[in-house]
């Protein structure tokens, strides 16, 4: 008898299933590695979830996942060269641009698909939630589209002006954009630069970014759409995968929420040449990887043979992420390979170093395993994540236009030497690691959430209804110094009326006594 009751009980707490559409358009497996376990977690509990990737599981087992795929979306990346991003002067404004319009042909790519086409298609409260990316604003339509709750999502640290419109301001004294490069603690001159980037780029998204954005959803989700800001600031939540290592501590508002540690192919085994290489190095191990996004087949001038060179003279074996595995001049002691088991080699106890561009889920893993890294940051948000890392004391870092053989041979040196470097990443290890709730427990609680309240505008902070004139209280301002100067001109006329009067009075009374003598 027992054991029914508890069947029938564990079988109605799993009765809600709820539909929901996921939307994940960056061409990059580095975002898809944060998104896709939250999917296909969602799925294992019950939810029947459709999303469109450009990196599909492709897991036979996920019943109620339905994968969509979008990997012609990888042809935005053709003839790029991210690399130079760093390398050549680029404005702060031009690398928004840049990743915005990555972001919409993405997108438009993405709508191509006959899939695609089929799910816009779907009636109007036929999913319960939407989940998109966040890093651009035309799949926020999507809420008008399917009238349902809307959650956001960011692998990383979110934009400023998204954060602005869901009413949480970034002061500019304290708090830079990630991809300005500037880092805490400002000094006068970073202050006032950031404060001029920060106006800027709520000009820039407002006037460039949004109308851009606007006509390209209205043309899938229909003219009658609300214009795309209002869409954004009807948002229920928007997550933030920021980790306790690289929080620059600002408060957030309710409808925000951090999460972290997001493990993906935890599976990852070392081949067995992969590890017969690792285990038969004496002398340790340097593994070298800027990610997916930096192709070296696009690197232009002298960078590969500069790499190659410093790579060869390490008395340490390296392993090297590349896109082939035969290179002309390549030294004796590295090995290449186009893919790479990378937290499996971070494991390794041969480990000495891990040279990477600074993307956070490297970092993270980094920190994870406490191997500590030389960082060659390119785009995003990696020069701050390397700026962070290199303060907190377990990285050096080399900007990639001062890349020479001599700097990467000094910096890898250093770090997989001094012990110091070592010690700081275990001491963040242990505060990364020491969290109460998992990335993916604390993302789905919130889902679900959002669906069982249909949308969370009770976490909705008042600042997202108000103008930054409102917000920074410059109606309360004007209003006190009209009162200040209303008061200083009647102080002004009373003073002066009194003087003329004591003046009269004076002058009546000598007329007196003039008059009497």
């Amino acid at each position: 008898m027992y054991l029914f009751f508890l069947l029938g009980a564990l079988t109605f707490i799993g009765a809600d299933s709820y539909r929901i559409l996921a939307w994940f358009p960056c061409p990059s497996i580095s975002h898809q590695n944060v998104f896709l376990p939250i999917l296909k977690e969602m799925s294992v509990r019950g939810h029947e979830v459709t999303v469109v990737t450009p990196n599909p599981l492709r897991d036979q087992t996920l019943k109620n996942l339905t994968e969509i795929d979008a990997s012609v979306s990888y042809e935005v990346w053709k003839n790029k060269d991210v690399t130079h991003l760093r390398r050549n002067w680029m404005s702060y404004f031009s690398i928004h641009q840049y990743f915005q319009d990555v972001m919409q042909e993405a997108i438009v790519l993405s709508f191509q698909n006959e899939r695609v086409q089929e799910v816009v298609k779907k009636p109007r409260n036929y999913f319960d939630l939407i989940v998109v990316e966040d890093l651009n604003p035309v799949l926020f339509g999507l809420q008008h589209k399917f009238d349902a709750p809307l959650v956001a999502i960011s692998s990383l640290s979110s934009l400023h002006y998204l954060q602005l419109l869901l009413g949480n301001f970034n002061h500019p004294g304290l708090f830079p954009d990630p991809i300005s490069e500037l880092f805490p603690k400002l000094s006068l001159w970073e202050k006032i630069e950031n404060a001029y980037l920060s106006l800027g780029n709520i000009f820039w998204y407002k006037f460039v970014i949004y109308p851009r954005a606007d006509r390209i959803a209205r043309s899938y989700f229909g003219s009658d759409m609300p214009y795309l800001e209002e869409m954004v600031k009807k948002t229920s939540l928007l997550f933030q995968n920021v980790n306790p290592v690289f929080s620059d501590g600002k408060s957030l508002t309710p409808n925000m929420k951090y999460f972290s540690y997001i493990r993906v192919n935890t599976d990852d085994t070392l081949g067995q040449d992969l590890k017969q290489i690792l285990d038969n190095a004496k002398e340790g191990v340097v593994y070298f990887s800027l990610g997916t996004n930096v192709r070296f087949d696009h690197v232009q001038g002298d960078v590969k043979k500069t790499i190659m060179e410093a790579l060869g003279d390490l008395p340490y074996t390296v392993i090297c992420k590349w896109e082939s595995e035969k290179l002309e001049g390549q030294p004796k002691n590295v090995h290449l390979r186009k893919w790479l088991p990378q937290q499996a080699i971070l494991a390794h106890p041969n480990v000495k170093a891990f040279v990477t561009q600074g993307g956070l889920q490297s970092a993270e893993e980094a920190i994870i395993n406490a191997v500590p890294l030389v960082v060659i940051p390119f785009l995003g948000d990696q020069p701050l994540n390397a700026k962070i890392l290199t303060s907190k004391g377990m990285a050096e870092t080399i900007s990639p236009k001062d890349l020479n053989r001599r700097i990467l041979t000094e910096s890898i040196m250093k770090v997989a030497q001094d012990e110091k470097y070592r010690n700081k990443a275990k001491e963040l290890r242990d505060i990364f690691l020491d969290q109460p709730q998992s990335g993916i427990d604390k993302v789905i609680w919130w889902c679900e959430y959002v669906i069982r309240h249909k949308g969370a505008k009770h976490l909705r902070s008042p600042a997202a209804d108000i103008p930054l004139w409102e917000y920074f209280m410059l109606d309360v301002l004007a209003v006190v110094l009209i009162a200040l100067y209303l008061v200083y001109k009647i102080t002004k006329v009373t003073i002066k009326i009194l003087l003329e009067l004591f003046k009269r009075s004076t002058a009546s009374t000598t007329s007196k006594k003039k008059k009497k003598n």
